[in-house]
């Protein structure tokens, strides 16, 4: 029986449609099971019998079919075998069954074009053909028989493997939802062995093939996505491109073709590979170091290093390595392709190779390793002296590694790049990389007009060299400096453009999801829209220091975090913790990194100091690490914030307000609009305590002008707290208020003073009470068997405190309640 909706749809089209329906697909797209099906509805609207015709049939006689068909009644006839039969004779049947405008219906299955001259009999007889991609399974079915599969990580290798050919999906799923082993260790073809969809692929499909054919699919499945080019160029195999194109019109659905790629279905190719080890061992090796050697040659390098490793000669890795070169092959192809390189090298290739050991240095970056990667370029440093081939390529990386956070810098590091650019004018691609390494570092010490003029650069270089990797990342470099510059429309924009070359081009590739999350985390928390915020963060702070992340991400990243949990989980707990990953981010090399944490820590201390919590004073060390002449403005922001605090706690308010006022005006000389409008509200609050109303209220106006303009509020909050809404409400009788102004303090006010309303009594004791359960966690059932009322009761007071606290969830709900002291 056909539960599918898909599938159901299939048959009515079948019952809906000519005398005669063709299913072509190759086995395992169930066509059978939709022959019958649709047989039977026809059968129960017109009373017509079924007449089944098959293998047996056809070899006891090759004509019985046509014979039938031409002396017998009205009928439902469902065909498979066609192959088997006298198929001149059988056509010419058709074509009078056709012509004497007989009702019978006749259903065929057929796995190949080429069993049965369809072509032919279309122009005569009225068919309908119903191919491969009529025929495959859809997401949501596929996604439905995922459901039976208890462990995610499990279901998503089925999905991969199976595709969208049904019987793969059926044969996995039902192996996978009775197996008791996690597998996790098991190959794909393990998997498929097992499953024994293996089994189904030997006698079902590979019998259909010649040994010829046979022989090509296997060289095609050596390859990730078999190129035409790649395989006919390869000695010895010129037909093979030849018989793929053949195989990609008789056999759709498994063996597909876009423009000059073969795409073979992903459980198929599998299981394909595995028959190179059949081959004799010398055969074997010089098919894949051949293919291996046109690869690279192509620019197809992860492909090239896994299929020297196949043939047991990973030394030709090296070669590939030090043909493209480390840096070219990180610009151009990706961080993906230089990972793929060196997991396929061997200890004692990556051992003699500078450029494997660079590639090493990288990869140890990428992943937050930055001790390993520090100790790794030193080493290199002393074996490439001046003169070396690859100094500048050392150079550059010592650069990168600057960038990512590691304290290898010097302050001639800008104009070192821009010589480098100079130099590399006729080479696109090195000078994309340059050019994107130089907009950093400009962004990061607040020269944003030359960063921006990099980026342009950049990417002007980029599409010379179609490297859309870099186009991706120049994307989120803009996104970061329109966040500094208080850009938010801005740097969304430049976001969502990034995010979509992720998901397009580079979905594999993790370390760019925690990028876009960081950046997403810090522009939607700016914003004030927590709850995308802690989203975000899921995906990037909570995968730190163990992750991708240069200095303006772990920035963009630890802050929002540190913000976000002093919210949800109250300021100690907060303090311990940042603590501990400061510990991490040291041990990984990181300590730029682990200051800035514990001077972002030291912010908050002071902000909830002079909101009234004056006891954690007494527990903070004012350590603080001087700005230097390449420091950030990451670093220039939170330290000098920092020293404010610890001047004015230290009773030195001259002291203090003459720092606030240097770094206000130094952040307007610079276009730094995030950094002024923090220092310009922690300006308002020491005023505010000192009890300097004028100068307090000046300060905020300033405020009000940069947050109407920027959109940015949360902070308003964050620095402020409590001090803010008597000084909007006074703010408001200012004329000078322009219309824009005046809006954006309404709106802080309805934001945050209506939700100061809310302690003075709009919640119900009821919803104080469940207010008070939901920060230890627990299930709607949970609540209501605590608080010995129904689950929709609990649901309803969620709901009216939801709408109350203006927020739109249980996290974002037990935040507020403690900022307003509402709970414990």
């Amino acid at each position: 029986m056909l539960t599918d909706g898909h599938q159901s749809k299939m048959v009515e089209r079948i019952v809906a449609g000519r005398s005669i329906v063709a299913l072509c697909a190759p086995p395992g797209f169930g066509k059978s099971r939709l022959a019958r099906e649709a047989a039977k509805r026809i059968s129960a609207k017109s009373g017509l019998a079924i007449c089944e015709f098959g293998q047996i049939e056809h070899r006891a006689d090759p004509r019985a079919l046509a014979d039938r068909l031409l002396g017998a009644a009205k009928q439902i006839t469902i065909i498979e075998g066609l192959h088997l039969t006298d198929r001149d004779f059988l056509g010419l049947a058709l074509e009078r069954i056709s012509f004497d405008n007989s009702n019978s219906r006749i259903i065929m299955t057929i796995s190949q074009p080429s069993d049965f001259p369809l072509a032919r009999i279309a122009t005569r007889c009225s068919i309908d053909i119903l191919d491969a991609n009529a025929l495959r399974q859809r997401p949501q079915v596929t996604a439905d028989a995922l459901k039976s599969i208890p462990r995610a990580k499990f279901r998503s290798r089925i999905r991969e493997l199976a595709g969208d050919w049904p019987v793969a999906i059926e044969f996995l799923c039902a192996w996978a939802a009775g197996s008791q082993d996690s597998c996790e260790s098991w190959s794909d073809l393990d998997i498929i062995r097992e499953s024994r969809l293996g089994e189904f692929i030997s006698q079902e499909v590979l019998t259909l093939f010649s040994a010829d054919e046979l022989s090509a699919l296997v060289h095609a499945s050596l390859l990730d996505v078999p190129d035409l080019d790649i395989i006919a160029s390869v000695t010895g195999y010129q037909n093979d491109g030849r018989i793929l194109a053949d195989l990609a019109f008789r056999f759709k659905g498994l063996v597909d073709r876009h423009e000059n790629r073969i795409i073979l279905q992903n459980a198929l190719r599998i299981w394909l590979r595995d028959a190179i080890e059949a081959y004799d061992d010398q055969v074997r090796v010089a098919l894949l170091v051949s293919m291996a050697d046109q690869c690279s040659a192509k620019g197809r390098l992860a492909e090239a290093a896994r299929l020297a490793r196949m043939a047991g000669d990973t030394s030709r890795i090296r070669e590939y390595a030090h043909a493209h070169g480390a840096l070219r092959i990180w610009i151009v192809h990706g961080f993906s392709v230089l990972k793929e390189l060196l997991e396929n090298s061997s200890p004692q290739d990556i051992a003699s190779s500078i450029v494997l050991r660079m590639i090493e240095c990288i990869v140890h970056m990428k992943a937050g390793r930055i001790n390993a990667a520090q100790d790794l370029f030193e080493s290199l440093a002393h074996e490439v002296g001046p003169g070396h081939l690859l100094t500048k390529d050392l150079e550059i990386v010592r650069v990168t590694l600057l960038v990512y956070g590691c304290s290898l810098e010097r302050t001639g590091d800008l104009e070192l790049i821009r010589s480098l650019i100079t130099e590399q004018a006729d080479d696109a691609a090195m000078r994309t990389f340059l050019a994107t390494l130089s907009a950093i570092l400009n962004s990061q010490r607040a020269r944003f007009d030359v960063a921006v003029a990099n980026l342009i650069d950049a990417r002007a270089q980029a599409k010379k060299v179609s490297s859309q990797y870099n186009l991706m990342f120049l994307l989120m470099h803009e996104a970061s400096i329109n966040l500094a510059q208080g850009k938010l429309k801005h740097a969304r924009t430049c976001l969502s453009e990034a995010r979509s070359r992720w998901q397009r081009d580079f979905a594999i590739d993790v370390g760019v999801e925690t990028v876009l999350a960081a950046l997403s985390a810090s522009i939607e928390f700016e914003a004030g829209r927590l709850t995308s915020a802690r989203n975000s963060l899921k995906k990037s702070a909570h995968r730190m220091p163990e992750a991708e992340a240069w200095f303006d991400i772990y920035f963009a990243a630890y802050e929002t975090m540190i913000r976000i949990n002093v919210a949800d989980h109250g300021i100690g707990a907060t303090l311990e913790s940042v603590e501990d990953e400061a510990c991490k981010l040291r041990a990984q090399g990181l300590p730029r990194v682990a200051d800035l944490l514990m001077a972002i820590r030291l912010c908050v201390c002071g902000e909830a100091s002079l909101q009234g919590q004056q006891a954690l004073i007494s527990q903070m060390k004012w350590e603080i690490p001087p700005v230097g002449p390449t420091s950030s403005w990451q670093e220039q922001e939170v330290f000098s914030i920092a020293r404010v605090y610890a001047d004015y706690f230290n009773g030195k308010f001259d002291q203090a307000w003459t720092l606030l006022e240097g770094a206000i005006e130094a952040a307007a000389t610079c276009g730094l609009e995030r950094s002024r409008l923090r220092y310009l509200l922690v300006a308002f609050v020491i005023a505010t305590a000192e009890g300097q109303k004028h100068r307090a209220s000046a300060m905020l106006r300033r405020a009000i002008s940069i947050g109407a303009a920027t959109g940015m509020r949360q902070i308003f909050r964050e620095i402020a707290g409590t001090k803010l809404t008597p000084a909007l409400h006074a703010l408001l009788d200012d004329s000078d208020l322009t219309d824009l102004e005046e809006g954006f303090v309404a709106m802080l006010l309805n934001r945050l003073g209506d939700r100061q309303g809310v302690a003075s009594g709009q919640l119900s004791a009821r919803e104080l009470e469940i207010l008070g359960l939901l920060s230890a966690g627990g299930s709607d059932k949970h609540l209501a068997r605590l608080l010995n009322i129904s689950e929709h009761g609990v649901r309803f007071h969620l709901k009216n405190i939801f709408k109350k606290l203006r927020v739109h969830d249980r996290l974002s709900a037990v935040a507020a309640a403690r900022k307003l002291e509402l709970t414990s």
